[in-house]
């Protein structure tokens, strides 16, 4: 499981909530938070920013998926403006067992009062997300709950590998400020993005404007080409980064196609010798199923799986996942032919 390591800080948070639970989704019960509860005795538990920082990549659009959890509705239609920003799919975070308005009676000792301040609570959740590594990008939302995420989120990022993927968080609350920093830590290979607090009730047009700072489709926008590859009988498709990499590999392919021998490495990808030098634009990034990446200067690079490290990207292809690639260019050696689309 992944929650261990992250067990001592979750501890100290759930102090937090002993004294009430969320009372409506978006907020938390009026009243004082007890901020200066004494934090207990200290552990060799990593803190949070040590270990579940963002990595310093450029955010990606790609597929897009935004998940929700609503209890009361406020929650639902920021999701679904987001989704349809974004042209994402859409998946709400159904709880197995609902939550009833006495469970959410921050008066009494409630349900929900009970899982924030339990750091083993993990709320069953009802279905499931069809096909996870098929996207890119997962934004988040939830309802802040006495100034944290609900348990239920933990349950759903528990679920998940989200490794290499942009993930992004926004809440609704009619008080406490945003946080994520309590479930950063299930996915630490990901990159994180700052995320944002609405208020129930937020016009499309403000989540339109907080999705636009975003750059969701920084370093991936197509340079106007596409990219065939031909391998093993089948057709991909993928689009161009928009870099001068990109572009100089445009310009080679423009003289005709090349036919790249490949090989595995380290069980996440497949590279091969362009046979011709590019200029490298490396930054830190990491890389998801599909990601072609240029490795210094002269290789080619087919990732199936996620890997960390300093690359240039190429481009990505289009609509395929993980396992589907490993199954496509099958073990050992293969022959690549890199064509220029239309």
């Amino acid at each position: 499981m992944k929650r261990n390591w992250i067990t001592g800080f979750l501890a100290a948070a759930m102090l937090l909530g002993s004294a009430s639970c969320a009372g409506r989704d978006g907020g938390f019960p009026s009243g004082p938070v007890p901020e200066e509860t004494p934090a207990p005795a200290a552990s060799n538990t990593p803190a949070p920013e040590e270990t579940a920082s963002a990595k310093p990549s450029a955010p990606r659009k790609g597929k897009v998926l935004v998940a929700y959890f609503s209890a009361t509705g406020n929650t639902r239609p920021l999701a679904e403006y987001a989704a349809d920003i974004l042209d994402a799919d859409l998946y709400e975070i159904v709880p197995a067992q609902p939550y009833t308005a006495d469970d959410l009676n921050y008066n009494k000792d409630c349900r929900a009062n009970g899982e924030q301040n339990d750091d083993e609570a993990r709320p069953a959740i009802d279905g499931a997300v069809e096909d996870m590594d098929q996207y890119d990008t997962v934004v988040i939302g939830y309802p802040i709950w006495w100034a944290r995420a609900p348990k239920i989120i933990h349950t759903f990022l528990e679920r998940y590998d989200l490794g290499g993927k942009t993930i992004v968080t926004f809440s609704t609350s009619g008080g406490s400020g945003h946080e994520d920093a309590t479930i950063r830590g299930y996915e630490p290979d990901a990159v994180w993005l700052e995320g944002r607090r609405f208020a129930a009730g937020t016009g499309r047009e403000a989540v339109a404007a907080w999705l636009e700072t975003l750059e969701l489709d920084g370093g991936q926008e197509a340079a106007g080409s596409t990219l065939f590859l031909d391998v093993n009988g089948r057709r991909l498709t993928a689009a161009l980064a928009d870099n001068p990499s990109a572009r100089a590999l445009a310009e080679l392919l423009a003289a005709g196609a090349l036919t790249i021998e490949m090989s595995d490495y380290g069980g996440m990808e497949k590279v091969g010798p362009l046979g011709a030098d590019l200029p490298r634009n490396d930054e830190p990034i990491t890389t998801g199923p599909g990601d072609l990446i240029l490795y210094q200067g002269n290789k080619l690079v087919l990732y199936y799986a996620a890997n960390s490290w300093s690359l240039t990207r190429l481009g990505k292809v289009d609509g395929v996942t993980g396992q589907e690639l490993r199954e496509i260019l099958g073990e050992g050696g293969v022959s690549l032919t890199v064509s220029l689309g239309e």
